[in-house]
């Protein structure tokens, strides 16, 4: 059932309507699957080695900041977020509050994030820029070089049956993962964003790598500077019309942890103490090492609803 304070605050602003629209069981899970991914020691271990060897690739890309804020553990705040998606709008994408509508824009996943606002767009075009490794293939390669190890001949359904499960984050890691000092495997960095991009970008509640993302890993090993904004942006919509359509399920595709990071850039007495933003460093990056203040989502409900302007110390 719905705690008696957050009904008692809907009834006495006539918002009883989104009662109708709680699912509050769906929200005991420690994290929403797919929309917030954890990070784990051997994948920041990977973000450790592959750095040293290409980490001003990525700040020429934009994808340095996102990149090492993957490494990072960004705390759930249920309880911030529960409210926040009460007030949002998938018409307008917007959350609709006293002072008017307001909404994560395409300068603010760049501000967050520190990802690209222009450059090439991630659309179906993208798998037609040539590349110096295809994952396909080189799934393919190595999928028989590891069932032929012991001298017999992998049948195709063995091969396509192993080449499916790299897309599978442990498998992948397993197969394509340098270790410590050893030098770069073929095909390591394209695999290296291939799970970066799926996992902590495109957040997929299937847990596992979809092969529709390869151009974008294979562009990005190859220098290309992509449009990585405007796509995060639209799976943010995404996401969030899916978890606000019906029930208030945040169990949905796509990085529900950005729209959190937004939400504490936009509200300052919702976010961890912060001293002062550095414009060296995106902002996303600043907030995630510092612990979340506890909040109560009928504490949260009222500072939306008082909120009439915002006021200077707001971002």
């Amino acid at each position: 059932t719905v705690p008696s304070t957050i009904t008692g605050l809907l009834h006495e602003h006539c918002l009883t309507p989104l009662l109708q629209g709680f699912e509050w069981l769906r929200w005991d899970a420690a994290k929403p699957q797919g929309s917030w991914p954890s990070t784990t020691t051997t994948w920041a271990a990977w973000v450790v080695r592959m750095e040293k060897l290409f980490d001003e690739q990525w700040k020429a890309l934009g994808i340095y900041d996102a990149i090492l804020l993957s490494s990072m553990d960004v705390v759930l705040d249920k309880e911030l977020l529960l409210a926040a998606l009460c007030f949002w709008c998938s018409a307008t994408n917007t959350m609709v509050l006293p002072l008017g509508p307001i909404g994560p824009t395409l300068l603010d996943i760049t501000a967050i994030l520190g990802t690209s606002a222009t450059g090439i767009p991630v659309d179906a075009t993208l798998s037609g820029h040539p590349s110096n490794i295809d994952l396909k293939k080189l799934f393919d390669r190595r999928a028989f070089e590891t069932l032929s190890r012991d001298g017999h001949i992998p049948s195709k359904e063995d091969i396509q049956k192993l080449h499916k499960n790299f897309c599978n984050y442990n498998t992948l890691y397993l197969h394509f993962a340098g270790r410590g000092e050893e030098d770069l495997r073929e095909g390591e960095h394209e695999a290296f964003l291939f799970y970066w991009y799926n996992k902590f970008i495109c957040c997929t509640r299937s847990n596992k790598c979809l092969v529709e993302n390869m151009p974008v890993a294979q562009a990005l090993a190859n220098g290309r500077l992509l449009a990585l904004s405007p796509a995060i942006l639209a799976n943010l919509y995404r996401c969030l019309a899916e978890a606000t359509i019906g029930k208030i399920d945040p169990h949905q595709n796509g990085p529900l942890w950005v729209f959190q990071l937004w939400l504490q850039v936009y509200f300052s007495t919702l976010r961890p103490e912060v001293p002062a933003f550095l414009r060296t460093a995106a902002l996303g990056l600043q907030l995630a090492s510092r612990p979340a203040p506890p909040h109560r989502a009928d504490k949260v409900f009222k500072h939306f609803l008082s909120l009439d302007v915002i006021s200077d110390d707001e971002f």
